[in-house]
């Protein structure tokens, strides 16, 4: 007999039971700034990230996820939410702060009867909200439990031990969900993780928008330690689940708020920024071992978790649930609407607006602002002091040291040039997104089509960058410069 029917047929305070009993407990395991091939199931990574690659095994992997935004507070903004983070108001930019009017998923799911809560990074870095929350959007902190020794450049957060303690703390029969945000591999980056990572030099990737030299393939390698340490911590964490036989019924999915952080990376609309590892596991109800192409968005992430739970999905929310994909058999496309995607950003720390959509083949931009004016390529360094500087400096020394030198000139152009105001890129063939071909005429049909099928989603969607209603944006935005010129030093300066 189906559930559902069995479900129908039992007295009320038995079915109530029963349904509780039903309802999938949630872990949503993200990481701090790495992009999708940087976790070993895609393919091509320099570090195993053995624990993801589990989690793919055992449930679905996602070739196409992608976050909201390459900054982490309107990311974990767009997942708290279901919304595209320029639904948010003054939560599209980091250092603003997420309104209270929109109804956010762990509320939901306490509301729900969940045990709900985070350790680590939730949502941030920002202010608290005019009219005040009592906790951070991410739910309630469970901090206290620490590492012993520290490690340099590793937060002394136990977010295993933190997880544990939170299940200690379960109510009997209450599902939970449980939110857990490593700041690894975020920056900064002990100088000699290289060395601890045990794995040459000479095998380090580096993404062809970046310069390859000794010096950038060592702060790569120094990062890379942080990404094989937070897929460690899930490792931790599934554990925890397996010894405690809460794995079958606990949806697990696991992420990173946007990409690497290098130029043409993170904070950049790009692949590297944008595109981000996605995997979900539910042994109950979803199969192991599948493969999915349908594009996926960090919106998708609270009304897929919604309807699980059979909690109601506010009106509002832009995404779309996942449940049926996740619960369909076979890999490859599984809804033939989930051909595109759509992200874009307004702000970090310097001005970057613009948005960005993603199908199969093509990669469109539109920029809003021009942030980037003609190169001087001024060196601060003569040319013979370039090995030099190329054994030890990171991409952004280099390239300031180093402008001219021919071994990184096109790297300066691409990550420091003008910006145009379109880029349309062959993804199959240029990977890397290096040659722009929004101006040639065999494009034409495809970038209109993209241009076309962005706008449309934009006026659907309420994006101020298409309606002109962009009041709230210029005035977030003159706030958040105020507190950079502060140093966010101000916790509230005068909006």
């Amino acid at each position: 007999m189906n559930p559902r029917t069995a479900l129908a047929l039992l007295p009320l305070a038995a079915a109530t039971a029963l349904a509780a009993a039903e309802r999938p407990n949630v872990v949503f395991f993200i990481v701090d700034d790495q992009s999708w091939l940087e976790s070993s199931a895609y393919g091509g990574a320099s570090v195993p990230t053995p624990q993801f690659d589990r989690l793919a095994r055992e449930g679905v992997l996602f070739d196409h996820g992608f976050t909201s935004a390459p900054s982490c507070a309107p990311s974990r903004a767009a997942i708290l939410t279901g919304r595209n983070f320029w639904e948010l108001e003054q939560g599209a930019f980091i250092q603003g702060w997420l309104p209270t009017k929109f109804p956010l998923l762990p509320d939901l799911l306490e509301g729900a009867g969940y045990h709900a809560g985070f350790t680590g990074k939730g949502w941030g870095p920002g202010v608290d909200a005019p009219g005040g929350r009592a906790r951070n959007p991410a739910g309630t902190a469970w901090t206290t439990e620490r590492r012993t020794p520290a490690e340099p450049g590793i937060n002394p957060i136990d977010y295993a031990a933190n997880f544990a303690k939170f299940l200690d703390a379960r109510p009997d029969g209450k599902p939970f969900y449980f939110w857990i945000g490593t700041t690894e591999p975020h920056h900064p980056h002990d100088r000699r993780n290289h060395e601890r990572l045990g794995v040459p030099l000479a095998d380090i990737r580096v993404p062809g928008f970046l310069p390859d030299t000794p010096g950038v393939r060592t702060h790569r390698a120094d990062y890379l330690y942080e990404v094989r340490h937070a897929d460690t911590t899930l490792g931790q964490v599934l554990k925890i689940l397996d010894e405690r036989g809460l794995a079958s019924n606990t949806i697990v999915i696991a992420t990173g708020d946007n990409g690497t952080p290098a130029p043409r990376a993170k904070a950049d609309l790009y692949d590297w920024g944008v595109h981000v590892p996605f995997a979900v596991r539910w042994p109950a109800r979803v199969a192991p071992g599948r493969r999915v192409t349908d594009f996926v968005n960090f919106i998708d992430v609270a009304p897929t978790l919604l309807q699980a739970a059979g909690v109601a999905i506010p009106e509002g929310m832009s995404g779309r649930s996942l449940v049926d994909i996740l619960e369909a058999p076979g890999s490859g496309q599984i809804d033939p609407s989930r051909t595109w995607t759509v992200t874009g950003l307004e702000w970090h720390g310097r001005t970057l607006a613009g948005r960005m959509i993603r199908d199969a083949h093509h990669l469109y931009v539109v920029n809003y602002d021009l942030p980037f004016g003609p190169l001087t390529n001024a060196p601060r360094r003569p040319d013979a002091d370039f090995a030099q500087s190329a054994e030890r400096s990171d991409v952004a020394t280099l390239l300031l040291d180093h402008g001219n030198h021919p071994a990184v000139r096109r790297h300066q152009e691409l990550i420091n040039g003008p910006r145009p105001r379109e880029e349309l890129y062959d993804c199959v063939a240029d990977p890397f997104q290096l040659t722009n071909l929004a101006a040639r005429a065999e494009m034409k049909t495809v970038l209109e089509r993209l241009r076309t099928t962005l706008e449309a989603y934009q006026r659907k969607t309420g994006d101020p960058r298409v309606t002109g209603d962009m009041a709230i944006f210029n005035r977030t935005r003159a706030f958040v410069d105020k507190r950079k010129k502060a140093d966010y030093k101000d916790p509230q300066p005068e909006y």
